[in-house]
């Protein structure tokens, strides 16, 4: 994309300068080039103009809007998503769009949330507590577990328990149930360096080898650059929506082919909420989301505690042969007393 032409440039600047006058109730009168300058209006003029140029180039560069969202089930569980954005733009929108169609495959979606979002708006009809209902017995179907009131050390805990449980669970059971996981908020439990560090083992274990045991996973983030760089490897489908923040938007320009990557940052500045950019290998799309809509009834449940037998407790017979001893001994005494001549 070619930048502004200056005498577009002056012309769109002094087009801002009267607006401006008009706006603060002032006579217009002709500015000289210095105090469009000095006040600002050139370097609006420009990114105005380079942001106009910029949405003719997204709407030809990628395909138009399909008329209705998609999901590809077999490349989730293939390649897991990967959906990033800030806040309102619809990141959670297309996760319970992809959990929906996952769930009609009968595949089983786990999600957890620290937002309480997907308890309110998703498909999954039962969410549990694990603060009061430790998380004890892998689910066997669609639940949500609402971290909202842990702690983010807590948090973290519980996934890295989690990935050991569940991956314990297939690889014993040799389980045919497909599982596809969601962490909302992906940043806390997959940082920068968690693929080196000990404490985040279980979740790494189920990162790299859970699609052989048929279990892949979604990392929803609005902070795209926190989220480890090696972790990424493992998520081929990526859908990035608006961003503004320096460093996420030179994050998310790797996932894009070299020829996608001109003046990035304008076009993801150029996203209003439910567009996305979709990549996926070289394949580069524009898609668009409507709100996801539920009318199903929530349902919260209480994880059942495993019943351990009950081992009756072995009689301490040491302590009554004392007592036996004790008798004797005192009846013994007792004789010996009595058979004394008075």
């Amino acid at each position: 994309m070619t930048m502004p032409k200056r005498e577009k440039i002056i012309e769109k600047a002094k087009e801002l300068y009267a607006q401006q006058c008009y706006k603060n109730g002032i006579p217009e009168i002709t500015p000289e080039d210095n105090e469009l300058l000095e006040n600002g209006f050139y370097a609006q003029a420009k990114s105005e103009l380079m942001r106009d140029n910029q949405r003719a180039y997204v709407e030809s560069e990628y395909v138009d809007f399909p008329s209705e969202f998609s999901v590809d089930v077999l490349e989730a569980m293939r390649s897991g998503v990967y959906i990033s954005g800030t806040t309102g733009t619809g990141k959670s929108d297309i996760g319970m769009y992809i959990a929906d169609q996952l769930m009609k495959k009968g595949i089983i979606v786990i999600t957890f949330d620290g937002s309480q979002d997907w308890q309110n708006r998703s498909n999954i009809p039962e969410y549990q507590n694990p603060l009061d209902n430790p998380i004890r017995l892998i689910p066997t179907k669609s639940i949500i577990y609402d971290l909202s009131v842990l702690s983010v050390r807590s948090q973290q805990q519980t996934i890295e328990d989690f990935c050991q449980k569940i991956m314990r669970y297939v690889a014993e059971n040799n389980n045919h149930d497909k599982y596809f996981l969601v962490f909302e908020e992906a940043q806390t439990y997959f940082p920068e360096g968690c693929m080196r560090a000990k404490r985040y083992q279980n979740t790494v274990r189920m990162m790299t080898q859970g699609r052989n045991y048929g279990i892949r996973f979604a990392c929803i983030t609005q902070f795209a650059s926190l989220i480890d760089k090696n972790a990424m490897r493992y998520m081929k489908q990526r859908y990035i929506g608006y961003t503004d923040e320096p460093n996420d938007v030179e994050y998310v320009k790797r996932f894009f082919p070299k020829k996608n990557r001109e003046d990035l940052e304008v076009t993801l500045g150029t996203l209003q909420a439910g567009d996305f950019i979709y990549i996926n290998g070289s394949r580069v799309n524009r898609v668009h989301i409507e709100p996801f809509e539920s009318h199903v009834h929530k349902q919260e449940i209480f994880s059942s505690m495993p019943i351990e037998p009950r081992i009756p407790q072995k009689q301490d017979n040491g302590s009554i042969i004392d007592l036996l001893k004790f008798v004797t001994c005192i009846g013994i005494v007792i004789y010996a007393l009595s058979t004394i001549p008075k």
